[in-house]
């Protein structure tokens, strides 16, 4: 991950959306490192300060929690590049498991990276210079 990224689990990705389309399903699709789009909802319903997380396909698969919300919707509305992507869908290894998916989000308009491959990086980086 880089220096100025953050896990994130999602929350309401058990629910199927108001247009049919299904989260699980669309969760299926996603793969680890694939952009995540961002989006405030203030006629939300249940809170104005929802922000929906939409697939690469324009799938919504669920929400930030309340917890962080705020925060990060606050970064969106004052124009903060806020930037995000698949970390890790869990439970893709169980027969019949709910899928949840885990983001990591860079709001400094950086894009952000999956912890994997910062540390091949570094190794990479190490191994040539051990080869110097």
């Amino acid at each position: 991950m880089g220096w100025n990224d953050f896990k994130l689990p999602v929350v309401g990705c058990r629910y199927q959306n108001d247009d049919g389309t299904s989260r699980q399903d669309e969760l299926r699709r996603c793969q680890p490192g694939e952009p995540i789009d961002l989006f405030r909802e203030p006629d939300n319903p249940h809170d104005e300060r929802a922000v929906a997380v939409v697939s690469a396909r324009g799938v919504c698969v669920g929400y930030i929690s309340r917890n962080y919300n705020g925060w990060i919707g606050s970064k969106i509305d004052r124009g903060y590049d806020v930037r995000a992507i698949v970390g890790k869908v869990r439970g893709l290894n169980f027969s019949g498991a709910e899928l949840d998916v885990v983001l990591v989000i860079n709001m400094d308009g950086d894009e952000p990276e999956l912890a994997g491959a910062e540390h091949r990086a570094w190794a990479e980086q190490v191994v040539r210079s051990l080869a110097a």
